[in-house]
């Protein structure tokens, strides 16, 4: 996987931007799994303002407030929504998963149901959060998965996995390195190696059918 540099400045919003470079140009619908707080949304409109933006959202105030910024909003559970509601969406040029891939009931349904219908020349984006992250989140993920975990994933449902990139907020602070370290060395594993792999808060993977 490939790796931006990290800066002591970073923003814990520095992956809006590959994200949003990420997903397909000028998409004629781009379909967001789970609301979020409309920060790629409105960073892809400001590049692509003819494009349209539907949002799927499971909680009744998660859509409400998708409204301030998706042209159109759907009530509905990806993980159980029938065929036939996966079907009115055949014609997004691309997906996105903005950390909420992983909080799904069943991920790998959705996947499987969003192959069904997308196009050859469409594609996946998913934030998909580490598991090994140094600095745990607010709200743990439904599956905490690894870097194989997901590529699995993303084979099982029919896709192939074309682009992954580490999302590295900024470095990890000196305290929390020494004390990794001296939980690593009895386990007589690679220090640097958990270390490396505690970096980044999330990857960034980008699917086509394969």
């Amino acid at each position: 996987m490939t790796q931006p540099a990290a800066s002591a400045s970073a923003s814990a919003l520095a992956y809006i931007q590959p994200l949003r470079d990420t997903l397909p140009p000028n998409a004629r619908l781009l379909v967001q799994a789970g609301a979020t707080d409309g920060g790629v949304a409105r960073e892809y409109r400001s590049l692509y303002p003819a494009s349209s933006l539907l949002v799927v959202e499971a909680e009744q105030a998660g859509a409400q407030a998708a409204q301030a910024y998706a042209e159109r909003v759907y009530l509905a559970d990806l993980s159980t929504a029938s065929d036939h509601f996966y079907r009115q969406l055949a014609m997004a040029d691309g997906w996105y998963f903005d950390a909420t891939l992983e909080q799904l009931k069943d991920p790998l349904r959705v996947l499987r149901q969003v192959r069904k219908v997308i196009p050859v020349d469409a594609c996946i984006v998913a934030r998909v959060a580490n598991r090994l992250y140094w600095d745990a989140p607010a709200v743990p993920p439904r599956h905490a998965w690894s870097v194989s975990d997901m590529l699995s994933l993303f084979h099982q449902a029919g896709f192939s996995v074309a682009s992954g990139t580490l999302l590295i907020p900024g470095p990890m602070p000196a305290a929390t390195e020494a004390t990794l370290r001296q939980q690593i060395l009895p386990a007589g594993v690679s220090v640097d190696t958990l270390l490396a792999a505690a970096q980044p808060s999330h990857y960034l993977i980008k699917a086509v059918p394969a």
